[in-house]
């Protein structure tokens, strides 16, 4: 008795789940917005969007590091960590949830809205122990017919990574794949720093 009580508290799939992909308290002082076109359906757009994601996550990319107590550039890198929006919080984009994004995706038609956190963790490639402190950000898009607006939020970091170059960023990974599944790329509209 207490089992089948347990299972019906616990989102089962995406029908359970109706605040997946979204947060209820978007943080209301943008530091950028930007936009883009694509010729695409939707729903081809967004499994690209998620796959993108999943390679920005796995995939490090080689950055050059500044440090306070050091002269110059280092070579370090750049990871990602990545969340989707549940209703009051993130829940971590990793393979399985992955997944789940992705059927919700083809078996409820494309989100409306798509909320993001995303951490950026810098480490340094030489053999030296810093701790270099991570940027936090949250992404709004706002699905409309043939164009997203992107909506960023800097929550925290030092902004070694700004707003306008993560979103570039993103938007090339997102042309990768969809290049790779012989689709047109999306085309940045605008971005501005607010």
């Amino acid at each position: 008795m207490e089992d089948q009580r347990v299972q019906t508290l616990l989102p089962n799939s995406f029908e359970d789940d109706p605040s997946l992909g979204t947060v209820e308290r978007f943080p209301t002082v943008l530091h950028a917005r930007a936009s883009f076109s694509f010729d695409i359906n939707p729903e081809s757009l967004q499994r690209a969007l998620v796959s993108a994601l999943a390679s920005l996550r796995a995939n490090p990319k080689p950055m050059e590091i500044t440090l306070a107590d050091r002269d110059g550039y280092l070579k370090g890198q750049l990871t990602f960590r990545l969340g989707i929006g549940n209703g009051d919080s993130f829940d971590i984009l990793d393979s399985r949830e992955e997944e789940r994004v992705l059927n919700r995706i083809e078996n409820r038609g494309p989100f409306n809205m798509l909320d993001l956190a995303l951490q950026l963790h810098y480490a340094l490639g030489d053999s030296t122990r810093h701790k270099v402190h991570e940027d936090h950000y949250f992404f709004r898009l706002v699905f409309q017919p043939g164009r997203v607006e992107v909506l960023v939020h800097h929550l925290k970091g030092v902004r070694r990574v700004e707003p306008d170059e993560l979103v570039r960023l993103i938007i090339e990974e997102l042309n990768v794949e969809l290049i790779r599944n012989r689709y047109g790329v999306v085309e940045l509209e605008a971005v501005e720093i607010t």
